[in-house]
């Protein structure tokens, strides 16, 4: 391996600017640019791995020139930043991140000269000018750099036949929770079973099975005031189309490419809950990065109310028997959704049980279980694949006949 003076020596033959002699150098002293190095390199006769520090930068150091590597990129650095920021002029943001695509034939040239003379301290011409461009438009437009996750990301193309920026906007996420008052709503747009969303006669031409979803009375308030041009529903698993949510089920409202996210959130969520009867949500506020990952496997236990429309009148201790359900039930994926889900069986656990007779045929019963058990299957069996049921039990035909999830575990 070369030293650092040898490298210099033989690199000062390449005819390299400042900035792609000092680039080579990258990772040896702290603060300076590379084009500080570069000059450092050309000013000393003598250099080691202790020379980049800031005294030893010549007083007419300054960023800019070219050479056969960097084909005159360092030469354009406020055409970037006013390509970024012209760029920028559309969208409301607090953070920001640049990338580069560099020309092809100074990548090329620069993967030459690694071959020539070792990767040792270098860092990519596209780490430099990203870094660069990235400084002058911090100071320009008064945001921040986020290597994590920036609201915008400026990808910069700076092959000379196309010389743009390409914009790649990361989406808004709103957490909220929500409850579900209708029993004729599915969580989120259903196409239509017969023409899969095209239109149709039985749909009404409008390719959904289901007028409106729990999306589609929370989003376009949203939607309107970011410019957002879709929005997508992360729900914290979901309640049937015919069951009613009073637990508050988490959601993550995403927006997808917003041109706005200074938005007030509550006085949103007030135009949604006043603007309709269906649905109403609550605890809205920004999401984390992780928050769509971390609702969607939480395994959350719930509890339900459901009422039971018996075939048979069944007497009250007949009824006290129902306890036996409490403990693991074994269920088999449920015909009614067999469909689209892998045929096995599931065993859930079911905390507790309360039961209520409310009329010779009609029971009301209170459900605490974990999360996945199938409660319309616990109560009818499905012709034996849920064991045990309220139907095996009582002997008797067991329909639930309406259901509720009183509370959904945070």
């Amino acid at each position: 391996m070369l030293t650092v003076q040898e490298k210099r020596d033989a690199l000062l033959e390449e005819d390299l600017c400042d900035h792609c002699l000092g680039r080579q150098f990258a990772k040896l002293g702290h603060g300076l640019e590379n084009y500080e190095r570069g000059a450092i390199l050309r000013e000393l006769e003598e250099v080691d791995e202790d020379s980049f520090v800031k005294e030893n930068i010549p007083e007419d150091a300054e960023p800019g020139g070219s050479c056969e590597v960097c084909k005159d990129v360092f030469e354009k650095l406020d055409h970037w930043r006013k390509l970024v920021t012209d760029s920028f002029d559309r969208y409301e943001f607090d953070t920001f991140l640049i990338g580069i695509r560099p020309p092809g034939d100074a990548i090329e040239a620069e993967e030459e000269l690694w071959e020539e003379y070792g990767i040792e301290w270098t860092e990519p011409i596209k780490t430099e000018l990203s870094r660069l461009t990235g400084k002058r438009v911090e100071q320009e437009m008064d945001i921040k750099v986020d290597f994590t996750r920036p609201d915008v990301n400026a990808i910069i193309e700076m092959e000379e036949t196309k010389d743009r920026v390409e914009m790649d906007v990361n989406s808004l996420l709103i957490y909220g929770q929500y409850n579900k008052f209708s029993r004729e709503i599915p969580q989120t747009e259903w196409h239509c079973r017969n023409c899969r969303g095209s239109g149709c006669d039985e749909c009404d031409w409008t390719g959904k099975q289901y007028p409106t979803s729990v999306q589609e009375e929370i989003q376009p308030p949203f939607l309107r005031e970011t410019k957002g041009i879709e929005a997508k529903f992360h729900g914290g698993g979901r309640e049937d189309v015919d069951a009613r949510c009073f637990g508050r089920r988490e959601f993550v409202l995403e927006i997808v490419e917003p041109l706005d996210r200074d938005i007030d959130l509550q006085e949103l969520a007030q135009e949604v809950n006043n603007s309709q009867e269906k649905v109403e949500i609550y605890s809205v506020r920004p999401a984390g990065k992780d928050e769509i990952e971390e609702i969607k496997e939480k395994h959350a236990d719930k509890m339900y109310r459901a009422d039971i429309k018996l075939s048979e009148e069944v007497d009250e201790e007949k009824l006290e028997e129902l306890q036996q359900i409490e403990g693991t039930v074994e269920q088999r994926t449920p015909q009614r959704v067999e469909h689209r889900r892998a045929d096995k069986i599931r065993k859930r656990e079911v905390y507790r049980i309360l039961c209520e007779k409310k009329s010779e045929k009609n029971i009301e019963l209170v459900v605490n279980a974990e999360a996945g058990t199938y409660i319309k299957e616990m109560i009818h069996g499905d012709e034996g694949r849920s064991d045990p049921s309220v139907s095996g039990i009582l002997g008797v035909e067991a329909e639930c006949t309406a259901l509720d999830v009183l509370d959904v575990e945070k």
